[in-house]
């Protein structure tokens, strides 16, 4: 299994700045534990689309029906959504979704999508 990580970091004075000193250490630990000449693939994206609240007040309207709808609580299903949204990833045979606060627009588009595409399956119209 390839080794992942995932960080999020500012740009501060044209240099990466890490919000959280957990991160930067993250990183460190990364590259500490990554042997000699690894060949490693470096995705660097820039978020300046902040979703909205509106996508985000839809996306938890919408994971409550869903919960209620099949009997799961409203976290279990929140975590399906990540998954089907592409929002989780496994790393050292752990699983971190992303918080649906620190998406962009377009991953909450995204999650919408993910959300009417489990309630068609349903028989539910989500739209």
């Amino acid at each position: 299994m390839k080794n992942n990580i995932s960080l999020n970091a500012v740009i501060k004075n044209g240099k990466i700045d890490y919000p959280l000193a957990a991160d930067k250490q993250r990183l460190q630990n990364f590259l500490a534990n990554t042997p000699e000449n690894a060949n490693v693939e470096i995705f660097i994206s820039v978020s300046d689309g902040k979703g909205s609240n509106a996508q985000l007040a839809r996306i938890h309207a919408m994971c409550r029906e869903l919960a209620n709808d099949i009997g799961y609580t409203f976290d279990e299903m929140k975590l399906h959504v990540k998954k089907k949204a592409g929002l989780c990833y496994i790393q050292d045979d752990k699983e971190y979704c992303k918080s649906f606060a620190k998406c962009d627009k377009d991953e909450l588009n995204l999650t919408i999508q993910a959300c009417i595409e489990m309630g068609d399956f349903l028989g539910m119209n989500l739209r």
